[in-house]
């Protein structure tokens, strides 16, 4: 955490505008000595305003041009020297500008009638206006600001980040604090505002306002901006600090429907798989039976059927776990279409969704998830896996390509694929440009495919900022 500093608030100005304003100031003056007989209709107290105005104008320009003519290396040295000091601008609101209005008129008013009253009432109103800016100024200087947000999120979920505000002072407390915050995103921008009423002295406050981001992604924080108005409201002071963080939204997971499940263990059912030996991992044998027409031979058990003097066959009950291999193609063509990259997110999605359901219903499996995109890479989780954590980072991160290397995946498919795996291929193309593999169930993230095969807690999740002060 670092506020803004006076050395990264100073820029070098540009000489186009210190020209202009002495080339008004030269206007200005040609003119008053251009037609002296319009000076007598001029007020006794029009004088002074006038000379005013000429002499603001001639400095401000003057200033601007010697500004810009000062060395690179003494520009640099008062960077140096700058560092220290805080940077807090000051900017004056709509009611402040009003309230400026009032105050002009009634200076103008008193110099040119030379009216005492009008002269007390401007004296009167810029008192306070002068104290507005030194309180808010005295308010800021001292205080810090921090954020606190969970490093991981799902799409769709609402979560909280957490606002800290200390006030190290001494004497003076800080009131009616309004902290803003910035969440970026490739693909949305929020900003959320949380208000602090009261910071104590030598005391720390925490606020916290809620998210909910309807994309996966990198969302990055900051920076923060704390202003006030207090106590008047007339002049408004912040300031800036570099609190920067980020949080790394997963895709949204959902329910796979039972019809997916059954279109899953059908596609699974057509392919020949050779019985394997009896065991813990494979298909577990049950019990023996009478042989009937249809059954494979080689289950056949001679020795009992020689006992019996019939056939007798051994049957075998499927072992629910089973490993799960699922290969995505990532696909979308250059320039990518509001509707490629929607089947994008869909393809991630339902990829996140699968592989949670597996994990958490065959827990003694294997898990392998190959993707090409823009990056390709590959994932296995063994029976020894804890979780899906560096997958789901993975899926939050990933990006489509139009030339992705999506047939040198589909001979994995050859290495991976055992007796007990079952195959998925989910691919973002149209039908006609879908892989097919060998004993694998293509899956086109269509909507009307999908809305078949997921479902949402919350079918349409928007962006939304909920802000809670303190």
């Amino acid at each position: 955490m670092a506020p803004v500093s006076i050395a990264e608030a100073i820029s070098r100005p540009r000489p186009q505008v210190g020209l202009a304003l002495l080339m008004a100031a030269a206007a200005m003056l040609g003119l008053y000595f251009a037609w002296p007989e319009d000076r007598l209709w001029w007020p006794a107290t029009f004088y002074p305003l006038f000379w005013l105005a000429v002499g603001v104008t001639t400095l401000a320009g003057a200033a601007q041009v010697v500004w810009w003519l000062v060395p690179a290396r003494w520009f640099r040295r008062l960077q140096e020297i700058s560092q220290h000091r805080v940077y807090i601008p000051l900017q004056i609101p709509r009611e402040g500008v009003g309230y400026l209005v009032i105050m002009i008129v009634c200076f103008v008013g008193a110099s040119m009638t030379h009216s005492n009253p009008l002269m007390l009432v401007f004296a009167a109103m810029a008192g306070p206006f002068v104290v507005n800016g030194s309180v808010t100024y005295a308010m800021l200087k001292n205080i810090h600001a921090a954020r606190r947000v969970p490093p991981r999120a799902m799409a769709g979920e609402l979560f909280s980040v957490e606002l800290t505000m200390t006030n190290p002072s001494r004497w003076l407390s800080a009131w009616l604090l309004t902290v803003q915050d910035e969440v970026h995103h490739p693909q949305t921008a929020l900003r959320a505002s949380v208000l602090f009423t009261r910071l104590g002295r030598r005391s720390e406050t925490a606020g916290h306002y809620q998210l909910q981001l309807p994309h996966r992604g990198r969302y990055r924080y900051g920076p923060l901006r704390v202003l006030s108005r207090y106590p008047l409201g007339l002049v408004e002071r912040s300031r800036m600090f570099r609190v920067f963080d980020e949080t790394l939204v997963y895709p949204r997971i959902g329910r796979l429907t039972p019809r997916w499940k059954r279109r899953l263990l059908g596609a699974a059912e057509l392919v020949d798989v050779p019985q394997p030996r009896d065991g813990v991992f494979d298909d577990e044998f049950h019990h023996l039976r009478e042989y009937r027409w249809g059954d494979n031979p080689r289950a056949i058990h001679w020795r009992s059927s020689a006992r019996r003097n019939e056939l007798i066959v051994r049957e075998y009950q499927p072992n629910r776990e089973h490993n799960l291999l699922v290969l995505v193609d990532l696909y979308a063509p250059e320039p990518a279409a509001p509707g490629d990259l929607e089947r994008v997110e869909q393809a991630l999605s339902f990829v996140a969704t699968l592989c949670w359901e597996h994990r958490r219903e065959c827990r003694g499996a294997s898990l392998f998830v190959l993707m090409a995109g823009r990056e390709v890479w590959r994932f296995e989780a063994s029976t020894a896996s804890a979780g899906l954590e560096a997958l789901l980072d993975r899926l939050a991160v990933a990006a489509p390509s139009a030339d992705n290397d999506f047939a040198h995946l589909m001979n994995w498919e050859l290495v991976l694929t055992g007796p007990n795996t079952r195959s998925v291929v989910v691919s973002t193309r149209t039908g006609s440009q879908a892989p097919v593999g060998s004993s694998v169930q293509v899956f086109l993230t269509d909507p009307a495919t999908l809305s078949e095969v997921l479902t949402y807690d919350d079918p349409h999740p928007s962006r939304h900022v909920a802000a809670a002060g303190a």
